[in-house]
């Protein structure tokens, strides 16, 4: 993942014959094999379930607690030290749609840099981003960061739109005309379809990503109504020893 697409995918037939709680326990030992494992939040999890709670982007919830797609993004880019891998584990796919989406910070970068220089000198410049509520007392509410870097000859990407804007608003420092037309022109490159890789997840599949290098997002879905059948994904972030 350090090289190369920087993602995997471990084709969930290989468990068909384990539970899933076996799956699970697998899925376990293949994240610890690529690092030490994140606690993701303020409760201390390193293994979080992903699925829709009924929030919503708009309204202030966290992407992975919604049915919303669009919205292309690496992990936690909320956070001062990011994971470098995410793992997640398919337990349940949805009934319709929530079709994962891949694109490359290198293609997209090089796409700037070739069309909208002056746009893309801008996104290396530091931005505020809103840490969705999980902060301690006393600690910013947001934290401020470049969306682009390049150190070690190693280009490496954090974003998601909806975390800049509530962040800069948090901070009381609303996006210029010429920030947000920066934005815009980013997200308008990492929907163009011919950049993206497109995968349609089955029960017990694995991906795993460098969470710098590789942007992923999703298609809006359809759950079940039986919650034993709804959409489910296991998440973890790693940090590379």
């Amino acid at each position: 993942m350090i090289e190369g697409i920087g993602f995997f995918i471990i084709d969930g037939k290989c468990f068909s014959d384990f539970s899933r709680e076996e799956t699970t326990e697998i899925y376990s030992k293949i994240c610890k094999t690529l690092g030490t494992l994140y606690v993701q939040n303020i409760k201390n999890e390193k293994f979080v379930a992903i699925k829709d709670e009924g929030r919503s982007m708009m309204l202030g919830g966290r992407y992975h607690q919604t049915k919303e797609g669009g919205s292309f993004h690496t992990d936690s880019p909320q956070w001062k030290k990011v994971p470098d891998f995410i793992g997640m584990c398919c337990i349940n796919p949805a009934k319709k749609g929530g079709e994962s989406k891949f694109v490359s910070a290198y293609s997209i970068h090089n796409k700037m840099l070739k069309e909208h220089k002056h746009f893309l000198e801008m996104l290396y410049e530091q931005f505020h981003f809103d840490k969705r509520g999980e902060y301690k007392s006393g600690e910013s509410p947001t934290v401020f960061e470049p969306i682009f870097t390049y150190n070690n000859n190693q280009l490496k990407l954090r974003y998601l739109r909806d975390y800049v804007n509530d962040g800069q608003k948090i901070q009381n420092s609303p996006l210029s005309k010429e920030q947000n037309e920066a934005l815009d022109c980013l997200d308008k490159i990492i929907h163009d379809e011919n950049l993206a890789a497109s995968y349609e997840l089955k029960q017990y599949d694995m991906i795993f990503l460098n969470n710098g290098r590789v942007m992923h997002g999703r298609t809006p879905f359809e759950d079940f109504e039986d919650i034993e059948k709804k959409r489910l994904m296991i998440r973890t972030w790693i940090k590379d020893n």
